[in-house]
């Protein structure tokens, strides 16, 4: 799995930066901060974020950001994805931030930007879909030019898939709560099974229902045993240890079953007594 896990910053006034992406972010906190020493110049510096993303802002600055609306060399904007994007332009109006642009017309996802006080452009997305064929469409957009592609993505290889990497990747989404990169591993028409509760079908309706199971615990982390399969099918189990929200732990055995072409999971079926998770 490669994933995008921090970006460093160069700002005039840390506070005044932190404060913006505080509002943006309420849930965000200082990891940690200090002072170092860079090229013979002290400077004061932090982490802002979460477990697994995060920041860097370094004070010291000299001179002005670039020229947004040049073609300097540079960094042109941050983009984050939001659940919702009223209440982020909403907190920060209430600060006193203006929105710097507003880009909308497509149909499955809307686009704000906004310049925080050391000039940098922060841009916030919200999607309306969870169809990457959907929220990843370019031809929506007015504003570029497609470039004639043959694009396609690769066929599973029965031979050569790596059963236990999937399962790996799989349970690295799923233990972070990663909806987008749950999302990833779904066919549009998966059929999910969770113990004995009631089965979903699609995409969207799956996700929506480990939504809120995410929202009902605090942690949790899969041990996987063993991975093995043949053909289409991949079964693994392990143990599954949760958090629940008051921070008590609870553990349970788990195997999951899976049954996956093209590289998307059609089928997806957990066995798992966590009737006591919720005692």
């Amino acid at each position: 799995m490669t994933r995008f896990e921090h970006a460093n910053l160069v700002v005039h006034d840390i506070s005044k930066t932190l404060e913006f992406i505080q509002t943006a972010f309420p849930t965000w906190y200082i990891r940690n901060e200090g002072t170092t020493v860079w090229e013979g110049k002290t400077r004061n510096w932090l982490h802002i974020g979460d477990e697994d993303y995060y920041l860097t802002l370094n004070d010291g600055a000299i001179g002005d950001n670039r020229d947004l609306t040049g073609h300097s060399a540079g960094l042109a904007h941050l983009g984050f994805v939001v659940d919702d994007v009223d209440p982020v332009i909403a907190r920060l109006k209430e600060k006193g931030y203006e929105i710097h642009t507003r880009i909308g017309g497509h149909p499955f996802r809307e686009n704000v930007y906004y310049i925080e006080p050391s000039g940098f452009e922060f841009e916030f997305v919200q999607y309306h879909s969870n169809q990457p064929e959907e929220k990843n469409r370019y031809d929506a957009s007015g504003q570029i030019t497609l470039k004639e592609t043959n694009r396609t993505i690769p066929e599973m290889n029965e031979k050569t898939f790596d059963k236990a990497s999937f399962v790996s990747k799989l349970y690295q989404a799923v233990d972070q709560r990663d909806l987008n990169g749950l999302g990833a591993f779904l066919a549009p028409d998966v059929h999910f099974k969770f113990g004995n509760l009631e089965a979903v079908n699609g995409k969207e309706n799956v996700l929506e229902a480990n939504k809120g199971f995410f929202q009902s615990i605090k942690d949790m982390s899969h041990d996987i045993d063993n991975v093995w399969g043949e053909g289409t099918e991949i079964i693994c189990n392990g143990t599954v240890n949760y958090k629940r929200l008051d921070g008590t732990p609870f553990s349970a055995v788990f195997a999951t079953v899976l049954t996956v072409q093209d590289g998307l999971i059609q089928d997806y079926r957990i066995y798992a007594d966590v009737s006591g998770l919720y005692n």
